[in-house]
């Protein structure tokens, strides 16, 4: 999904990516859990019409494998979720037949993320895709993103999903001019490894809240452990389900912690040896990286930051349940996987976004005292 706002045509733009984003290559046909399995596959545009100019069988095939419902475009899967463009290798006919130029919009630009926000660009990578999370998951170093100089290439006339989009008030210029700071030092506070992780989310929640002023704070009581897991387990029940990978890792973790004391088993898990802050530092620095910048448009830092503590939480219940199903061990490559299938469910639909924003941001259990209960 990508978001833009008009840039200022006098002003140079800037590319802004992850450290890492020049490391990633595709695996192709070595990767277990391929993009081109159990996804619908959209068609811009532009790749819609030039697979309909293309003629012979190639085209033929093309044709008969392309649905088009209510104006937009996708391929037919197969009754197995291929995509029916995926041989038994693994490997794409289109690209093997037509080149990698033939490529549709979606083919092309996974796992990568835009967000655009005055004369920024920023493109990050999405870790449903394995690769990208054995990436940075791999390295120990802290995150860090890198800035380029683009030549004017009119992307200022360039609009994704909503044309009008604009910050969310005209007053708020100078909060929206800052929050690039803001952010710098929401990421400095997660990256601070002097301190834990738990400590180093209360002072992100904390911090983003002194920015979220508009968001009411009542005196409440904190909940038991067990009720803030319910509400996170029935916060994304409500959501459309889309992958059925999600929803057995979803029922396993729900049916974990019917026999398991929540805090005993979170204990227990942290004091072992496969208990990684960094990785944790590292979740949480992408959904920093990858949704705060989202405020430019409707000022709303706090909500930002729940997302990217509920979407922790939710992970970490995940991992405790895989690490006592291993048999007292989570490895890397588990590490990897649950935060593949939490991503891959989560991250690619927009409207499941909007929901879960909404939700976070109205439902006291996710409230930032709270939150801070729940770590």
């Amino acid at each position: 999904m990508n978001i833009s706002k008009k840039a200022n045509k006098d002003k140079q733009m800037i590319l802004r990516v992850p450290s890492y984003y020049k490391t990633f290559q595709c695996i192709a046909d070595k990767c277990e859990h391929s993009c081109c399995i159990g996804w619908e596959i959209d068609i811009d545009e532009d790749s819609y019409d030039y697979y309909m100019g293309i003629e012979g069988a190639f085209g033929e095939r093309l044709k008969e494998q392309t649905v088009t419902e209510d104006e937009e475009h996708s391929f037919v899967l197969r009754k197995n979720g291929w995509c029916p463009f995926l041989d038994q290798n693994k490997l794409c006919d289109i690209y093997s037949e037509l080149g990698e130029e033939a490529l549709c919009e979606v083919c092309t630009e996974y796992p990568r993320f835009v967000v655009e926000y005055g004369d920024v660009r920023e493109k990050s990578l999405s870790v449903s895709c394995e690769e990208v999370g054995r990436i940075i998951f791999s390295d120990e170093g802290k995150m860090s993103y890198e800035d380029i100089e683009l030549p004017d290439l009119g992307i200022e006339d360039e609009f994704y999903e909503d044309e009008e989009e604009e910050p969310f008030e005209e007053d708020m210029e100078e909060f929206c001019s800052h929050l690039e700071e803001y952010r710098t030092q929401a990421v400095a506070i997660l990256q601070n490894r002097e301190k834990s992780i738990d400590d180093r989310i209360r002072e992100y929640l904390k911090f983003c809240e002194k920015l979220q002023n508009v968001v009411e704070n009542p005196e409440e009581e904190l909940w038991e452990p067990m009720e803030y897991f319910h509400v996170r387990m029935e916060t994304f029940d409500e959501l459309e389900n889309v992958n059925e990978e999600w929803m057995e890792v979803k029922q396993r973790v729900r049916d974990f912690f019917e026999t398991h004391s929540y805090t005993e088993a979170l204990e227990e898990y942290k004091k072992s040896g496969d208990y990684n802050e960094i990785w944790y530092e590292h979740i949480l620095v992408y959904f920093t990286y990858r949704y705060f910048m989202r405020a430019w448009y409707d000022g709303n830092v706090l909500a930002k930051a729940q997302f990217a503590i509920v979407g922790f939480l939710v992970i970490r219940d995940m991992d405790i349940v895989r690490y006592f199903a291993n048999g007292k061990s989570f490895k890397l490559d588990d590490r990897i996987a649950n935060a593949r299938i939490f991503s891959r469910e989560v991250e690619h639909s927009e409207e499941t976004l909007e929901i879960l924003e909404d939700d976070i941001s109205f439902d006291e259990a996710f409230h930032v005292k709270h939150l801070l209960g729940q770590i």
